[in-house]
Order: C-alpha cells, then structure tokens, then sequence
C-alpha cells in the first residue's frame, strides 16, 4: 500500500515567465520599466525639474548673469579703473605691497572670527569659508555670503545646526562691530578735544542705543524667559505698526528672538573671548588700511590726526554696509566736513585715499575669493565628506582638516 502523496509544497510550484529572480524584489529590468512608466506619467516641466544636467546648465547661466550683474553693471557704478589706475601708479611698490599684506591680513583675521564662531572650525577652513563668502557679497546681496559660507561649513562635516549657529553668530557680530566703531572714532575724537557739540551728542545716542542693544542681545542669549519677554515686545510693536499700514507681520517674531538666543548660547558661552577679540581685530584693522592708505596719499599727521582717521574708518565703514550704488561719491563731501578737509589738494589726497582702501577692502577679496571657492569645489568633489548621523551605531568622518 502506497503512501497518498500530499498537496505539492510551494517550493514545487512551476514559476510564471519573467518572475524568475524576484523572490527578494523586483528585478533591475522591472525597475527600470516602472521608472519609464513614472517619467512618462510626469509633465514636461516636472521632467526638466528632475533632469540633473539641467539643473546645472540653469545654475551656471544664474551664475554667468549675477557675474555679469555684479562685474558689468555695479562696479562701474561703484568704481572707477581710470582712477585706481591713476592712484595706484602714484605709489611706490614698497607701499602698494605693504597695502596688499595688509588686505591679506585682514582676510586672515576674518577667518579667525569664523573659527571662533564654530568651535572645531580650523583656521584654514575660516579663512577659506570667510574669503569666499566675501567674493560672494559682491556678486549677491547679503545675507547671500553667509548662504554660501553654510553650504561650506556642511561639506567640512558640520551639521545643520552647528553651520546655522556659526552663521548666525558671525553675522550679529560683524553688524555689532562695524557699528561700534563710528562710536570709538566719537570718543577718540572727544579725548583730543577736537569734537564739536553735535559730535559728542552724537557720541552720547549712539552710545546708550549700542549699549541697550548689545546689553538685551546678551540677556535674549542667556534666558529663554527673558527672550520670550523681549520677542512679545518687539513682535506687538511690529504688529502695530504693520496695522497702520494695514500689513500683519511677516512670521512669528517671539519664536525667530528665542531661536536665537538657543542657537547661539551654547557657541558665546564657550568662545566669548574669541569672538570679540577677533570681531574687534577685524575692525581696527579696517582703521589701519585706511590710515595706511591716507598717509600714502600724502595726507599727514597734521592734516589727519590719528582720532579724526578713526571717526573717518567708522563712518566708511557703516556707508560700505548700506545697498545703495555710487557709495563712495555720496560719503566723500561727507567725510571731508567730519575731518576739516578744506583745500583741494587734501580733498583730492582723500578721495584717493577712499579708493586705495576699497581696492584693499573690497577689490582684492575678488580674485583671493574666488580661487579659495575653486580649491573648495575641487576638493568637495574629490573627497567624500559626510555630517554625523542620527544613528550612533554608523561611524562617518568627521569635520574634514
């Protein structure tokens, strides 16, 4: 007697054609025809949208047309080459190398102040960021810099977090800086007693607003409460005077004030003394070009003491900040009543003097810029840099030296 043979296990069943292989998936050929049948669902726009090349054929034509912009449409407006020409060759080489290191050195200390603006940063990876971002505010409109000095700061391997922090900090602290010194060129000027009434009033509202400013900046970053109490004020006055105009504000300021403060605590607790030496480095040092450039313009001691120079670098350097063209025309007549410039010649020597320190400021970051955005970009692409994971158990590199 035969044993009855059971029911064929599923093992013993026939495989239907074309399903041979997909125990564990789909195979790569279905995978390749339903991507086909999803492209073709998709619209035209949808399509050229996903199409990579594309994609970076409109990203090279965006950025053709702000270079464009910038070198083409704005810096004629800004600048002469006739005259930087003319002031250059009025110097020796002695002085024009000694402007050059000193435009260098200030690009260096910038830098600096980006490593203290993010702890694990090194210094060659602050000057690189920092120097790009500074090509970078010529060709975009700030805060388009710090947008590129992010993306840097990710491909070092720093998370979103810690590269917006840093961000964030840097740029408070550049405005607080800059801000700062049209009231240190106030004091200098009031210690020789060559000010005049409306300068030390000026001294005065300049400094209880920088002082209540920078005194509710700390308090929002070392309170949470303080900082809901200050976002509640400022967002009720925004919100009335938005009504006037019958306008509601743009966000939610309350949350964006104690955002900051959270963001930024933990970086101003640990680097404090770094971010203001070197923030403040940075800032007398723009004094030093200017001086530098003054005095090889022929403008002397006598004609422009060291408190008037001070005055003079502040108030530049609050103009240089302002989105408006033609700058350096609009501060002169300006700048030549702040310090006493009566005759033509020393009136000439200044204007020279202004054009020298924009060479030095704004001109020469161009070409350093950009050949630190291109080492950038050749080693981004070269190395493979990844930010920590949320998963302990993968190990990733870390920030790249």
């Amino acid at each position: 007697m035969t044993q009855e043979q059971g029911p064929e296990r599923p093992d013993d069943l026939p495989v239907a054609e074309g399903q041979a292989g997909n125990a564990d998936g789909p195979s790569p050929e279905s995978s390749k025809g339903a991507q086909a049948t999803e492209d073709k669902q998709r619209g035209p726009v949808s399509r050229l949208v996903r199409n990579k090349r594309f994609v970076k054929l409109v990203a090279v034509l965006i950025t053709l047309a702000l270079v464009y912009y910038a070198f083409f449409i704005v810096l004629p407006s800004e600048i002469s080459w006739a005259e930087v020409e003319s002031a250059l060759k009025a110097l020796t080489g002695a002085e024009i190398a000694a402007l050059v290191v000193s435009g260098l050195l200030l690009m260096v200390v910038l830098g600096w102040a980006a490593k203290a603006s993010l702890p694990g940063l090194t210094l060659y990876q602050g000057f690189e960021s920092s120097a790009t971002s500074q090509m970078t505010a010529f060709v975009v409109p700030p805060p388009g810099d710090y947008v590129i000095r992010f993306a840097m700061y990710r491909t070092y391997g720093f998370s979103d977090e810690q590269s917006g922090a840093s961000v964030l900090v840097s740029m408070v602290l550049r405005y607080v800086a800059i801000f700062f010194m049209p009231i240190i060129g106030l004091l200098a000027v009031i210690v020789a007693g060559t000010a005049t009434s409306s300068q030390v009033w000026w001294f005065v509202g300049l400094t209880i607003a920088f002082v209540t400013v920078c005194w509710l900046m700390l308090r929002v970053i070392q309170s949470d409460a303080v900082a809901h109490s200050i976002g509640r004020r400022i967002n009720s006055a925004v919100a009335w005077v938005m009504g006037l105009f019958h306008r509601t504000p743009a966000g939610d300021i309350e949350r964006s004030v104690v955002s900051f403060g959270q963001r930024t605590r933990a970086t101003v607790n640990t680097n404090g003394a770094s971010l203001t030496a070197s923030n403040a480095t940075w800032a007398l040092g723009n004094v030093v070009v200017l001086l530098m450039a003054m005095r090889f313009s022929g403008l002397s001691s006598t004609t422009v003491p060291l408190a008037t120079a001070l005055l003079a670098c502040g108030f530049l350097m609050v103009v240089n900040i302002l989105p408006i063209p033609g700058k350096s025309a609009l501060a002169a007549p300006t700048l030549f009543t702040i310090m006493n410039l009566t005759s033509d010649a020393d009136q000439s020597a200044m204007t020279a003097a202004i054009l020298l320190y924009r060479v030095v400021t704004w001109l020469l970051p161009m070409p350093v810029g950009g050949a630190m955005f291109f080492v950038w970009r050749y080693r981004v692409r070269r190395d493979t840099v990844t930010t920590v994971p949320e998963d302990p158990d993968v190990i990733t590199a870390g920030p790249v030296a």
